[in-house]
């Protein structure tokens, strides 16, 4: 867990303000929801603070850290995007070890880690299968599993139920709001 600050957050494309002067403090723990039209930059705030993206001015701070120039893989966060960004050659339990594999994590490390990833998104039965023989909702879940893997401080949630059906939206949302309390881990959802 840990705490997320920016301060005066800058981030412009071309001529188009994408992000102007934001400040944001969100607590360990806390599960923070952005909220606006589309074009606003939530998306852009998400990608800064992961560091696929930098600003043009201002900080970002991780409890007491400033991180606003450290790489995406310095930064131990977690990000679940829109488009789920699965690998449809790997089964489940590869696309869910690949951040691990990234990282070097030793093999005997990375089986327990995505076992532990797939048991809280009750995904442990289809380890085996192609992610393109999940269904959408399956999928989602793969995608949340891959980011819990690797144990992040933070994790980022870019519109990750958008491309489900209401009702399967409106139970996904709550498990991952009953997931996220259950891990206390610090939360920011688009």
């Amino acid at each position: 867990m840990a705490r997320v600050r920016l301060e005066g957050i800058h981030k412009s494309y071309g001529n188009v303000a994408a992000v102007r002067e934001l400040a944001l403090d969100i607590a360990e723990g806390e599960f923070f929801s952005l909220l606006g039209p589309s074009g606003c930059g939530k998306t852009t705030t998400l990608r800064m603070i992961a560091g696929f993206e930098s600003p043009e001015q201002g900080k970002i701070f991780f409890n007491s850290e400033d991180i606003t120039a450290k790489a995406p893989n310095q930064r131990n966060t977690g990000m679940v995007f829109q488009s789920y960004a699965l690998f449809p050659h790997m089964t489940v339990f590869d696309n869910v070890a690949f951040g691990l594999r990234a990282r070097k994590t030793p093999s005997v490390e990375i089986a327990t880690h995505v076992q532990e990833a797939l048991q809280l998104v009750e995904m442990t039965a289809y380890a085996g299968r192609r992610v393109t023989q999940l269904s959408g909702g399956q999928q989602q879940r793969v995608a949340l599993a891959r980011a819990l893997a690797i144990k992040p401080a933070i994790l980022l949630l870019d519109e990750p139920l958008s491309n489900l059906d209401a009702k399967l939206r409106q139970t996904t949302r709550a498990e991952l709001k009953r997931l996220q309390r259950r891990l206390g881990i610090t939360t920011i959802y688009v």
